[in-house]
């Protein structure tokens, strides 16, 4: 008996074809074999024999000494000092105005669309303007402000940390916002109404039926979150570029100015891609344990 096929069948699945092959090519290319190259590389080892590299495979030797370097190495106390700061100022605390914000906007509050858009506005522009304008702000309008107010403010120019940790914190919540929106318009209206006709407030409406409906949303932030930890620079390259003080670095930024003086020495390729897989072995775990408890005591939509 021949197989009778949908009509549209074969059109649609050559849209999908088409659709699909590229975002997977680029998975293939730019994760599988770029992470698969630089697993390679940790285990490998170059010299500089007149100008040629010689390479040559080292085994756990680079990953000894990243694990080593951690726990020696002055320079990784402010890293995680600042990592963490950043991830507990950036996700923890933008994710409290990003709630705040987008149970404002669902409920209609006024000039609730104006703040939307203006929240959402530095994740449009250039990352690099928004940090100019921010520092000009910061040099020259925060200064004058103080002055006709008689308080004594530190400037910009002495770089203190608040003013990055103030610029993360306001960068930070614009795109979760339009996600957390764009969930709780899905919550169900008659919901909503049954709860109000219940008397409930609006603290109540949020704690009791808001956040249950969005947790799962609200979870895979806070876990997603975690990785800026290891690989977060918190703008410091934006604000210094590559001469940020060593209190202010992340391991993010870390690796990136080693990875940019490895461009012309490759020797020191190795030892950053052993680098890079040590944060991933001490990384899995915890971001695993962490969406295990929010999974296990979250609240559920049920």
């Amino acid at each position: 008996m021949k197989k009778q096929t949908l009509p549209g069948t074969k059109n649609k699945l050559i849209f999908y074809t088409l659709i699909m092959i590229f975002p997977v090519i680029q998975f293939i290319v730019f994760w599988i074999i770029v992470n698969f190259n630089s697993i390679m590389l940790s285990f490998k080892s170059y010299a500089n024999v007149d100008g040629n590299y010689i390479e040559s495979f080292v085994g756990l030797k680079n990953i000894f000494k990243v694990y080593r370097q951690i726990f020696t190495d002055e320079i990784f106390a402010p890293c995680l000092k600042n990592s963490f700061l950043f991830y507990g100022i950036s996700t923890l605390g933008g994710t409290v105005f990003s709630l705040s914000f987008s149970y404002y906007i669902y409920k209609k509050g006024y000039l609730g669309g104006f703040y939307k858009v203006m929240l959402f506005l530095p994740h449009i522009v250039s990352g690099m303007v928004i940090t100019v304008m921010y520092q000009y702000f910061a040099d020259k309008g925060l200064p004058r402000i103080a002055e006709s107010l008689s308080i004594d403010l530190v400037l910009f120019g002495d770089a203190p940390m608040a003013y990055i940790i103030f610029y993360n914190l306001v960068l930070s919540f614009g795109s979760n916002m339009l996600v957390y929106t764009g969930t709780m318009a899905s919550i169900s209206d008659s919901m909503i109404e049954a709860a109000q006709i219940d008397g409930v407030n609006v603290f109540q409406e949020f704690f009791h039926i808001i956040m249950p409906a969005i947790f799962r949303t609200f979870a895979l932030f806070i876990v997603t979150g975690m990785i800026a930890i290891f690989n977060g620079q918190g703008n410091m390259f934006n604000f210094f570029g590559t001469g940020a003080p060593q209190e202010f670095w992340t391991f993010g930024y870390y690796l990136y100015i080693h990875v940019k003086d490895a461009g012309v020495d490759y020797t020191k390729l190795p030892y950053l891609a052993a680098f890079g897989l040590c944060l991933t072995f001490i990384a899995i775990p915890i971001i695993f344990s962490l969406r295990y408890l929010l999974n296990k005591f979250g609240p559920s939509a049920d």
